[in-house]
């Protein structure tokens, strides 16, 4: 696929979302929709790549599995071990080992779901739920572009899922609906379908998405014990809303704001935003003013998701495309 800058652009207003959620800024406390873009975004960006692979003659599964694993889990280690070498001092009663293997295996997506643990890294669920994506859809995608409507059958499936978290959130826990892969990969087959139909939006269409996504951002977070509505319909409408910006980032690339250089830029620090902001903000939020908490956390996980950018991901980038041969062996 050829770089799309505008996608950049939307994983940047989708990370902002997310921290500005977990440092608990007044407007923003329904910022964890941004956590639904970036499923869309993943179903449509990886069932794009593979079924571009496939339309050439076939997935090769080893080679992507390889691929996944040098771009996200060096910098997910990276932050295991510091969080293991400063969990004593910072967070003494965090059980930090079951914590760090629990994100290690990408597991803690049930495990919050089922049990209370600690959460200093419990933000790493969401990498569970992507992580069993990859796994799974190179594995299941080829069998679906076989059939006479895999579009209708993903459309089926995305509203089988949608009704399954319902059922869950309604029946069970509102932890169970949230957090689990088979109650949230709704959103990650609705990126699929986007991949699939090179969906147009009307300019009326996205505006309609741009203020309900806004609108959700804005309405105050529920309590824990009533998270119901939360899990149900805000994350369905976040997902029909992350739907249509997407198709529209993908269909103008050079949007002017979504495409912007710095916006770009920050789109592409996003996985190690993600992965750094979470622990410092949960860590300052209780004692410290909202303008400490907020310009700490932004400065030191901006810092972290560039360092791990320029001197593990883009080393580790030239080294694959240089050794590319011998990673397709070993897969």
């Amino acid at each position: 696929m050829p770089y799309n800058p505008a996608l950049d652009g939307v994983r940047a207003l989708s990370i902002l979302a997310v921290v500005l959620f977990h440092c608990e800024v007044p407007g923003a406390r329904g910022g964890f929709i941004g956590l639904d873009v970036f499923f869309v975004l993943s179903g449509y960006l990886i069932t794009s790549l593979l079924t571009a692979e496939h339309r050439r003659g076939g997935i090769e599964i080893g080679p992507f599995y390889a691929h996944r694993a040098l771009r996200l889990y060096p910098s997910l280690l990276l932050l295991i071990g510091a969080y293991v070498g400063l969990a004593p001092i910072l967070w003494p009663m965090d059980d930090r080992w079951l914590s760090a293997a629990l994100a290690a295996f990408y597991v803690y997506d049930y495990a919050l779901a089922f049990r209370e643990l600690a959460y200093t890294i419990g933000h790493t669920w969401s990498l569970g739920v992507e992580e069993k994506f990859y796994l799974l859809w190179p594995l299941a995608l080829p069998l679906l572009l076989r059939t006479r409507h895999p579009v209708a059958w993903l459309v089926s499936a995305f509203l089988a899922v949608t009704a399954w978290r319902y059922l869950v959130a309604m029946n069970w826990t509102w932890s169970q609906a949230y957090f689990r892969f088979d109650t949230r990969m709704s959103g990650i087959l609705l990126g699929a379908i986007a991949a699939l139909t090179h969906f147009r939006v009307s300019r009326h269409a996205l505006a309609v998405a741009s203020m309900a996504l806004l609108f959700l951002m804005a309405l105050p977070s529920l309590p824990t014990s009533n998270q119901t509505e939360a899990v149900t319909l805000r994350i369905t409408l976040a997902e029909l809303s992350a739907f249509v910006l997407i198709c529209h980032a993908a269909a103008n690339g050079r949007a002017v704001f979504l495409a912007s250089r710095s916006m770009a830029y920050v789109g592409r620090l996003s996985y190690g935003i993600y992965l750094w902001h979470f622990p410092l903000a949960l860590l300052l939020r209780d004692t410290q003013p909202l303008w400490i908490t907020l310009s700490v956390t932004i400065a030191f996980s901006f810092t972290m998701a560039a360092i791990c950018l320029h001197l593990v991901d883009a080393p580790l980038r030239k080294w694959r495309q240089k050794a590319w041969p011998e990673v397709r062996g070993v897969a």
